[in-house]
């Protein structure tokens, strides 16, 4: 059995889809409310007189793939979507699950099955949950936010967004939520999206917008191209941290205006709370993350001069921006206060760390920040962005076969020690992870002392070093093998005494990774036996030695190839053999042979270059990859690091049993394309 609703109407209209009605609003006034009700939920229907009359035509049963009627009649005007809003806001709360159980688009069993699910997950929005699980369609989610719940759709391929409410959003952060800003009216963001119930999205847009936000439903399949249609309107999207820049520019101008009439001695009236300041740190941070940039860089510039602010990204600094002098002392006590440094000391370097999810829930992000005393009674400050991510698989760090295969092999050995060396920023830390994602198994432990944690996995036990209170490395490693591990990685050997109780660690049944700063795979053991390390005891305990290189890749969307010539071929034969000693070295032309016959691809090796394009920024390069060399500890280079052998002895050795030097694998990669000799020669 149904229900009887009676009320008091201004008007009706009925049509194949159901019966519309008008009744006042409960202050007695002449605004109406609107009520739907479809016209499969009609049995009969009576108005004023009492006459009865016919329910409207009967409708089949709803498709899964049908569209809602009303969402073909978006809206496409201001005025009409505020008009809307305003109906919406005198609508009774409903929830999603009610609406289309309603609607007889999903039953209550269903339903309840649902919200089972959630509740393992309450970052999943229940609409997601429902489309993914396949209970529902996407349209006919819409259906009931837009029939049941009264949120106005609109057409965002043809409602004209305005200008101030798309420089709220950055088009990458847009894109990324699937979400088009519309309008700004007292104070509200209004937003086009998908589903509008989508919590977190709605609660990021708040904090970067630093406004409310109120949405509305942009049909499915209509939304990408609302975005590029509105953000073409105010600068090129074939990018999106230009548009980025456009908002930060934006914010610049605003702290200019504010800053105006100051001189530069009067700096420290601009108080680190102000509120176009806080928006532009945090702006700046969330748009490095999205390019991809490693460091931030902040100098503060004496008398006149603006501060200079500029991105690291994959290894290159950049100008990103420059902000009044005024706001000098104000930037640097914003972010001490974001890291709870103390702002009142300016003669001493601090160090500390801003967890971003305090003022962004929504960004898994932690910065390493270090501010450094300059002259003029200034300061710097370096941010380094640490997110957490998840381990590149192995077969994606660049390593050729040969020492993919090798590598794989010690690292399944039961104990031993494998070092991964190279200069700061080099990429060991990711490729030690890679390592152990690639033996993480619940049969074994694996304990990691890191500082920072910077990646994280499951499965591992990690801990972080904190020097100031007395817990480093080698601490942490004694602690560990009172842990009962199988595994132990050393963020860093630094001193003598981590570096003897990693190796009696790695000769009582356990595998040890660490890293060194060296520069190449021979010079790591004699950089350990300077340091006092026992050399009987370092060779048993030693596997292997992998150093790294990064070199920036060429851009893929861009490169052109042709077949190389003559010199470009005699030069990079050079490059190669150039390590090798004289009677090491094979005939140049047998070496040509099996360059072409493995590179070559059926024809002649080729010479690949990138001309720039709008993705890489006209520079041709994007992104790095590593170039490798691994050292395999032999019987033989074992009998040599126990006799105090020279590093140039220990590598003409392992070349004789195979090893690639750093600058031999970097033009291997050459020849495949992936580099450009340029970059080897710059960073081996």
């Amino acid at each position: 059995m149904g229900r009887t609703v009676e009320g008091r109407t201004l008007g009706h209209l009925h049509n194949p889809d159901g019966l519309f009605l008008y009744p006042p609003d409960d202050k007695g006034g002449s605004t109406v409310t609107r009520l739907f009700v479809p016209a499969e939920q009609i049995d009969r229907w009576d108005l004023q007189s009492g006459t009865t009359a016919p329910p409207p035509p009967a409708k089949p049963p709803r498709s899964r793939r049908e569209r809602d009627p009303l969402l073909d009649r978006p809206i496409d005007s201001a005025d009409q979507l505020m008009a809307a809003l305003a109906a919406q806001s005198r609508m009774p709360i409903l929830r999603i699950g009610e609406a289309l159980v309603e609607l007889k688009l999903l039953t209550q069993e269903e339903l309840s099955d649902a919200l089972a699910e959630q509740a393992g997950d309450h970052t999943m929005p229940l609409g997601q949950l429902l489309i993914d699980s396949g209970r529902v369609t996407p349209p006919q989610l819409q259906s009931a936010l837009v029939r049941k719940m009264g949120y106005p759709a609109v057409d965002v391929t043809r409602f004209a967004a305005e200008v101030l409410a798309l420089q709220k959003v950055p088009y990458a952060m847009a894109r990324r939520l699937r979400v088009l800003p519309l309008l700004i009216r007292n104070g509200r963001l209004i937003v086009a999206m998908e589903d509008p119930t989508a919590r977190d999205a709605l609660d990021e847009l708040e904090f970067s917008a630093q406004c409310k936000v109120v949405p509305v439903v942009a049909p499915v399949g209509t939304l990408a191209f609302g975005q590029r249609e509105a953000y073409t309107r105010i600068g090129d999207v074939s990018a999106a941290p230009d548009v980025e820049t456009v908002a930060a520019e934006r914010l610049v101008e605003t702290l200019e205006r504010e800053s105006h009439g100051y001189d530069e001695l009067d700096d420290h009236v601009i108080e680190q709370s102000d509120n176009s300041l806080v928006r532009l740190i945090n702006s700046m941070i969330l748009e490095a993350h999205a390019r991809g940039v490693s460091d931030i860089h902040i100098e503060c510039q004496p008398g006149l001069e603006k501060v200079q602010v500029r991105f690291r990204r994959d290894g290159v600094m950049s100008p990103y921006l420059e902000l009044p002098p005024t706001y000098r002392h104000a930037v640097v006590a914003r972010i001490k206060v974001m890291c709870d440094l103390d702002i009142s000391e300016k003669r001493k370097p601090q160090d500390g760390k801003i967890n971003f999810a305090r003022f962004s829930p929504q960004h898994r992000l932690e910065l390493r920040v270090a501010t450094i005393p300059t002259t003029h009674g200034l300061e710097d400050v370096v941010l380094r962005l640490l997110a957490s991510s998840k381990p590149l698989e192995m077969d994606h760090l660049g390593l050729s076969p040969a020492n993919h295969q090798a590598l794989d092999q010690i690292i399944h050995r039961p104990y031993g020690m494998v070092l991964c060396v190279g200069p700061t920023g080099s990429g060991k830390t990711t490729t030690l992870h890679s390592v152990l994602a690639r033996i993480n198994t619940p049969e074994r432990k694996i304990w990691t002392a890191e500082d920072p944690v910077e990646i994280t996995q499951r499965g591992l036990r990690q801990v972080q070093v904190n020097p100031r209170i007395d817990w480093t490395f080698a601490k942490a490693l004694r602690a560990f093998l009172r842990a009962d591990p199988d595994v132990i990685m050393v963020g860093e050997v630094r001193d003598q005494e981590t570096a003897e109780i990693a190796i009696e660690a790695s000769l009582t049944g356990h595998l040890v990774f660490s890293t060194l700063h060296t520069n190449s795979a021979a010079e790591t053991v004699t950089r350990l036996l300077d340091m006092g390390c026992d050399p009987f005891g370092f060779a048993d305990s030693l596997l292997g030695i992998l150093a790294q290189r990064l070199v920036r890749s060429l851009c893929p969307h861009c490169r052109t190839q042709r077949p190389l010539t003559e010199d470009e071929q005699e030069a990079l034969l050079d490059e190669y053999l150039r390590p090798l000693p004289t009677r090491q070295r094979p005939n140049r032309h047998e070496l040509l042979a099996q360059w072409t016959e493995q590179f070559g691809r059926g024809g002649p090796l080729q010479h690949y270059e990138s001309t720039g394009c709008p993705r890489c920024a006209q520079t041709g390069l994007m992104g790095r990859m590593g170039v490798h060399e691994l050292m395999i500890v032999s019987p033989q280079i074992r009998h040599l690091v126990q006799t105090g052998a020279r590093a140039d002895e220990l590598l003409r050795h392992a070349l004789s049993e195979g090893l690639h030097t750093l600058r031999q694998d970097g033009v291997l990669k050459v020849l495949q394309g992936l580099t450009p000799l340029s970059e080897v020669r710059a960073n081996t």
